[in-house]
């Protein structure tokens, strides 16, 4: 993605208040499972995303208020960074990247709000691996990320479970984590692979049998947005005003995109289809969150999954 951009509209955050289902959960075996999140009294659990903080070893000073204060305005109960979180080609060394994660993460270990993070197009570009930087991340007690191990592509791909506010061994609510890759010896932007998939159909049906076969309500958050999102756009001709052009085609928002919706860049997901299927089929996910795409901040529904795109946090 380009770098650098000047944009009105910096983050959006999702405030979700849920149905609390049942689905028990008997060994905390992953960092996620073991921070125990769970929904407050009032039956709620707000999460504020940022995503392409995208910045060097320094972090604009800019940026690292703009985290603190929409942290402490919206008084979240986790955060979720997805992608480009720091900008390789600029970052480079391991000694680099500690001081750029660390301008950042320092910031929400101070709030003591517990982090998700997933990896974008550039985290490991000209940069050490995904995995050595999320060794970093987890070197703050803040963090709940993982990685769920060499048998599938990519790093961080997990999930986080919402626990009930009423039953401490009930799951209320579920996240997905998913690794989009890289650019990197591929042609186009990366995208979620078959082992990955077949994790996460495994993971939703065990969660689905646990619940006694209801399936767990979730939400996705990857860099990456699905391809599938130029066919919930409105298709329109050339001269349209607010027109974003992409493979010789022409798009707006639809009329069904939410309120304060902005198109301001044409989408760049990557040349390869198969989660959005993957995830309609299952008919868990409510809704899946990319970035990646710094000047567009919508919420478009298609096929009954939202698609939201959030812009830039970054100067």
């Amino acid at each position: 993605m380009k770098k650098n951009i000047a944009v009105r509209v910096l983050s959006v955050f999702l405030c979700m208040a849920f149905i609390l289902g049942a689905v028990n959960i008997s060994a905390f075996a992953t960092p996620a499972e073991d921070a125990h999140l769970h929904f407050n009294d009032d039956g709620k659990f707000r999460i504020i995303n940022f995503s392409d903080i995208q910045d060097d070893a320094t972090l604009d000073s800019r940026t690292k208020s703009f985290l603190r204060q929409a942290v402490l305005y919206n008084s979240p109960d986790i955060i979720v960074l997805t992608g480009d979180n720091i900008y390789g080609p600029e970052v480079k060394t391991a000694a680099n990247a500690r001081s750029a994660i660390g301008k950042f993460m320092s910031v929400f270990e101070e709030l003591g709000v517990p982090v998700a993070i997933v990896f974008g197009n550039h985290d490991d570009q000209d940069c050490i691996s995904k995995e050595d930087q999320m060794a970093i991340y987890n070197s703050y007690s803040v963090s709940i990320s993982y990685d769920e191990g060499t048998s599938m592509a990519g790093c961080g791909t997990y999930n986080v479970p919402i626990y009930s506010s009423t039953n401490s061994n009930k799951v209320a609510f579920n996240l997905w984590m998913f690794d989009t890759g890289s650019s990197q010896n591929i042609s186009g932007y990366d995208y979620m692979r078959d082992n990955q998939l077949n994790w996460y159909r495994s993971k939703a049906n065990e969660l689905k049998a646990q619940n006694g076969g209801v399936r767990v309500p979730s939400i996705a958050f990857q860099h990456i947005i699905v391809k599938e999102i130029y066919n919930a756009l409105k298709q329109v001709s050339s001269g349209t005003s607010g027109a974003q052009s992409y493979n010789g085609k022409y798009y707006v928002l639809p009329d069904n995109a939410a309120p304060g919706s902005v198109l301001n860049e044409h989408p760049c997901p990557s040349n390869h289809t198969g989660e959005f299927d993957a995830v309609a089929a299952q008919g868990d996910v409510l809704a899946i969150v990319s970035g990646h795409d710094h000047e567009n901040s919508f919420i478009v529904p298609y096929r009954g999954i939202d698609l939201i795109n959030t812009p830039t946090c970054g100067f």
